[in-house]
């Protein structure tokens, strides 16, 4: 992935494809970098905290360079369209969340509904496509305030992530991060074997 493309091809190749979803999180992470003064980061000078697993958070994890990999993305699983995105050098971070109405539109509502369907006709399959033209120019042309509300707040960071000594479970022989594993005066055990054996 070319780290030069514009922040919204970023995210689209990362993603696969484009829509709504992905573009609110284009959204969040550009005005994350405008607010906060940010650059992508390169090893975790950022931190991203996201309230949901839906598409906006590859925009995150494409623009801003917080990924899961390098430790500098944070899962809360509240079901909610909310990034909180955090600088170390600046000790600032901005809490973003996507305001309720955002996507409540007809236009919305029609594009979740063919979007949800097993099979399109050739007729809803062109719908579909301008519908999802007129959704991009909405969401990408609309002011900030009018699909997000904003604030700065307090933010206590992580220590950086570390390397962790990888152990072999007793049971399964597969390497378990030491962390994670659940160590007895006779065994290791890694978390799915413990819970096969019913928490023992």
């Amino acid at each position: 992935m070319c780290r030069d493309m514009p922040p919204l091809e970023l995210a689209i190749q990362f993603h696969g494809h484009i829509c709504p979803g992905l573009l609110m999180g284009v959204r969040a992470s550009e005005f994350a970098i405008q607010h906060l003064e940010l650059e992508r980061d390169r090893d975790e000078e950022l931190l991203a905290v996201v309230e949901t697993n839906s598409c906006g958070v590859d925009a995150i994890q494409a623009i801003l360079g917080c990924t899961f990999g390098k430790g500098n993305l944070i899962f809360k699983d509240y079901g909610k369209a909310v990034y909180t995105i955090a600088s170390r050098d600046k000790g600032r971070a901005v809490r973003i969340a996507q305001k309720y109405n955002a996507n409540r539109s007809p236009l919305f509502a029609r594009y979740r509904e063919l979007n949800n369907k097993a099979e399109l006709t050739s007729q809803e399959k062109t719908e579909q496509e301008n519908l999802l033209g007129q959704i991009f120019e909405s969401i990408m042309t609309a002011p900030f305030e009018d699909i997000f509300q904003w604030r700065e707040v307090d933010f206590s960071f992580p220590d950086k992530a570390e390397i962790r000594k990888t152990l072999e479970c007793s049971v399964c022989g597969e390497g378990v991060m030491d962390a994670r594993a659940v160590i007895t005066a006779n065994e290791i055990v890694c978390p799915t074997c413990c819970i096969d054996k019913g928490g023992e």
